[in-house]
């Protein structure tokens, strides 16, 4: 018998989520990668909307931070997004962190019962495996920013061959499936986290953002030197010294 989520295709799903939001959004089955249709559409009386997402079920150049690329598994098994907000000042380094932080608290709201964590400066790790990686952007013109955030979330199906790598069904517990119901909760979450977030382009760290941050990090089961504390700015503090969020 051939297995159901085969047919499921969650690009198409979440464009349809959007319009049902009342959000601006554009679905195309396959593009180069989802930050590169963002950033074409940045400005103009085109793109006047405050947010737009972008989302696909495949992508020919799927990027990451630096040189890296972004690998997935069969086309419509993760979730393949940018989201585009439209700023006034512009977006700080600090954002990084705190959107990271977005992200954990979106999906240990809708599954607390998995073992969530951080890996600095843009993995989410479920148990000791990456599930999912952000990617930020910022373009400007004039007096108006734009902050693009990639998420790549392995739902159904993590890449073959990377065996760092898992996906949400396959960290599931038996008999816990992954419900359309719980898919649109953690969307309309994530949704509501992130926008938070962007309402903060370059405010300290709170101590609450900092303590969540510490133990989100040396969560991750294979992390190597204790993080003993996430400054204002977002720096770390380990025994051997501090560091750059980004240079980790």
């Amino acid at each position: 018998m051939e297995n159901p989520l085969q047919e499921i295709r969650l690009g198409e799903i979440t464009s349809q989520w959007a319009k049902h939001q009342g959000l601006a959004c554009r679905f195309e089955k396959t593009t180069s990668s989802t930050n590169d249709l963002a950033k074409e559409e940045a400005f103009g009386a085109a793109l006047s909307e405050d947010l737009k997402v972008y989302l696909t079920d495949h992508q020919t150049k799927g990027r990451g931070r630096g040189a890296n690329t972004w690998s997935e598994g069969r086309p419509g098994s993760g979730l393949l997004s940018s989201w585009s907000y439209l700023q006034n000042e512009a977006p700080q380094p600090i954002l990084v962190p705190r959107v990271g932080l977005a992200l954990l608290r979106s999906v240990k709201t809708v599954w607390p019962f998995l073992d969530w964590s951080l890996k600095s400066p843009n993995d989410l790790y479920l148990n000791d495996r990456k599930v999912a990686g952000l990617l930020l952007e910022t373009l400007s013109q004039g007096d108006e920013y734009r902050l693009i955030v990639g998420l790549g979330f392995n739902i159904l199906q993590s890449p073959e061959g990377l065996e760092t790598a898992t996906h949400l069904i396959q960290e599931l517990p038996s008999g816990c499936p992954l419900l359309g119901d719980d898919w649109a909760a953690w969307l309309d979450r994530w949704l509501f986290e992130l926008t938070d977030a962007m309402a903060k382009p370059a405010e300290p760290l709170t101590t609450t953002e900092s303590a969540a941050l510490v133990q989100a990090l040396n969560d991750r089961p294979s992390l190597t030197e204790e993080i003993l504390r996430v400054h204002a700015d977002g720096s770390l503090e380990t025994a051997t010294g501090k560091t750059s969020w980004m240079e980790i």
